[in-house]
């Protein structure tokens, strides 16, 4: 045989094998890809983020004690309250992972006491702690401790009117120091940019004219809005403003960088939830029909917004569905059916199932999901 024949055939076979190479790895490929998803449903949350993981959090610690957790210090480790089934005591404390609990604090059901304003930052957590006192005329102070629930002490009781919506960021740690918003008395409508350093001392006091509520960091925003006025947004160390105009069947809400829109129908209920940047831009339907916002925080992480709806669950008190609004994907995950309570802060969502005496948290740690 002509030595150039044998070349072209040796060339010919070598390509089929390649070729045969090629036609394995792409039905490797076709074999490992997801299901296409269905138009008009729900996305799930393994469909979205095939290595995300819900964790399991006890709804009942040291035997009888029923847990509600109030702020995630990691997926595995929790600051909440818990009381016991006499209702005599009220106690904060940390779940760690181990399913082990470590009290900060323990109070007396005859002190009333109401936590809130949950914070952590600087190796710290921080909360708001109201009680009875020894008057019978009220006490709150802000607290604060090791951010594993060592050495909890008052950090301040000079925390003036202070303003609190059940926002992540009602108290706020950064920069050494602890930070919240308190509204002026009086008859012009004014606010308090509070803060104190976290190893104590003086409050500072610095006022700005409006009602605002903190979306962290310097930034501000007013109270939602209607009837064609403007959710604003300001910088209240540098005064830079933004407004966020509306129409007059909108109500506003906004983070530093996102807004939630509540678009009304004729009899004053929302139709639908829109998402937009602060600048207007970017508009999107997030929700329309029965779907709820679960949270006064306005996209968690600059990306999601936490969502309710009514679902198939067998209890009055856990009858919800718990969705998540990807405003970067523009889809709806439903992460759970059956939900009772949905909370969420500091970059973790979670929500209850269950009655009575079979209560399991669920948690998310929207961090993981990339």
């Amino acid at each position: 045989m002509p030595h150039g024949q044998h070349r072209r055939r040796s060339t010919l076979r070598i390509g089929g094998a390649a070729g045969l190479v090629v036609a394995l790895v792409a039905a490797v490929r076709l074999l490992t890809l997801p299901a296409p998803h269905a138009p008009g449903t729900d996305w799930t949350l393994t469909e979205s983020f095939p290595s995300a993981a819900v964790v399991d959090v006890p709804g009942y610690v040291d035997g009888d004690w029923a847990y509600e957790p109030m702020l995630f210090l990691d997926e595995q480790t929790s600051l909440g309250t818990a009381t016991p089934s006499d209702d005599r005591q009220s106690a904060l404390v940390i779940l760690g992972p181990d399913g082990r609990i470590s009290t900060v604090r323990t109070l007396g059901a005859d002190e009333a006491p109401q936590f809130g304003g949950f914070a952590s930052g600087d190796d710290r957590v921080a909360w708001l702690e109201q009680t009875a006192g020894d008057d019978g005329q009220g006490d709150a102070a802000i607290w604060i401790a090791g951010r594993d629930g060592s050495n909890a002490r008052v950090l301040t009781r000079d925390l003036g009117d202070f303003a609190f919506f059940n926002s992540q960021y009602d108290l706020h740690i950064r920069d050494g120091r602890v930070h919240w918003v308190a509204a002026v008395p009086g008859d012009v409508l004014a606010s308090e940019i509070r803060s104190i350093p976290v190893s104590g001392g003086d409050v500072s006091v610095r006022r700005i004219d409006g009602g605002w509520q903190s979306v962290g960091g310097d930034w501000l925003v007013s109270a939602m809005t209607a009837g064609g006025g403007a959710t604003a947004l300001v910088n209240w160390k540098t005064g830079r403003r933004t407004a966020i105009p509306n129409q007059p069947s909108e109500l506003v809400s906004c983070s530093s960088v996102l807004c939630r829109v509540l678009v009304l129908g004729g009899d004053g209920g929302a139709t639908r939830i829109d998402v937009m940047r602060t600048d207007g831009g970017d508009r999107q339907r997030a929700a329309s029909g029965s779907v709820t916002a679960a949270l006064v925080d306005v996209g968690l992480l600059d990306r999601w917004e936490v969502y309710s709806r009514q679902g198939s669950g067998t209890s009055v008190l856990a009858r919800q569905q718990v969705l998540l609004y990807d405003v970067h994907e523009r889809r709806t995950i439903n992460l759970a059916d059956g939900v009772g309570q949905i909370m969420g802060r500091g970059g973790f969502v979670w929500w209850g199932s269950g009655t009575g005496d079979d209560v399991t948290w669920h948690v998310l740690d929207l961090h993981s999901l990339r």
